[in-house]
């Protein structure tokens, strides 16, 4: 497959040290083979370091980077695109799994479908304990659907996505001043660039859920995100944005009350 166009997949990882090498490994086991694997320790406290070095031993298509000081997640992330060489950029977090075949598909795709920019796929929960639950995901695949639903939900699995280079540069890659929903709002910019989006209809990731998930967080998120429909509004003044903005914020307050709840 060396003649096949080389994916660099980004792997940002941060204290990670019980699941990121199944992550990684599931990676190296792809089979499509001709890949970059990128993964950046932003400065653990726990073993995950010593055990991407062990990996990087092991598979020389690993390059090991480690950041001096914690980037968080958007300047990681634009880290490894800078440091990227392939024609293709694919993600993927240090807690899921990719099945074998994930990136496969998706070039094989890719190549048959050039006026597509960015794939994304399904992807099925699991616990921390790699048990698969029931719920899994029921993306969009056409690209006039994902952007019309895009206002109100997102429809890419951030860690599921392989897009082309280009994609990146145009869009100067994640915007390094948000803390949240980095992956939302560069979806909503590449919407309004006119860049074509597609989902495989496959289940190609195990995305790991943790028991902390439905917190706070949830709500800095949705406020996020209820801005970014607002400044999409103001530029395109596409109806559709603004509806998902109300949508966000009938679901901004009640998680506030259900997280006020729990708080008592």
């Amino acid at each position: 497959m060396t003649s096949l166009p080389l994916v660099s997949v980004i792997i940002p990882c941060y204290n990670a040290e019980n699941f990121v090498e199944s992550a990684v490994r599931s990676i190296m086991e792809q089979t499509y083979s001709n890949l970059e694997i990128i993964v950046i320790n932003d400065c653990s406290s726990d073993n995950t370091g010593e055990i991407l070095k062990r990996l990087a031993e092991e598979d020389p298509r690993i390059k090991y980077i480690e950041n001096e000081q914690n980037l968080k997640l958007p300047k990681t992330l634009n880290k490894g695109i800078n440091l990227a060489k392939g024609d293709y950029i694919a993600r993927m977090d240090s807690d899921d799994i990719s099945l074998p075949v994930r990136l496969e598909k998706q070039v094989e795709f890719m190549l048959s479908n050039k006026n597509i920019d960015i794939v994304g796929c399904n992807m099925q929960h699991m616990d921390v304990y790699s048990r698969r639950l029931l719920y899994r995901s029921h993306m969009s695949t056409e690209h006039n659907d994902i952007i019309k639903k895009m206002a109100w939900k997102c429809e890419l699995v951030h860690p599921s996505i392989l897009a082309k280079r280009n994609f990146f540069i145009d869009l100067k890659g994640f915007n390094e001043e948000i803390a949240y929903a980095e992956d939302y709002e560069l979806w909503i910019r590449a919407i309004l660039l006119n860049k074509k989006f597609s989902n495989l209809d496959d289940v190609l990731l195990y995305y790991r859920i943790h028991c902390d998930q439905m917190s706070s967080n949830n709500l800095k998120h949705l406020a996020v995100i209820r801005g970014f429909l607002l400044q999409a509004f103001r530029k395109t003044k596409k109806i559709r944005y603004l509806l998902g903005f109300f949508i966000q914020t009938k679901a901004f307050f009640f998680i506030r009350n259900i997280v006020n709840l729990f708080r008592r």
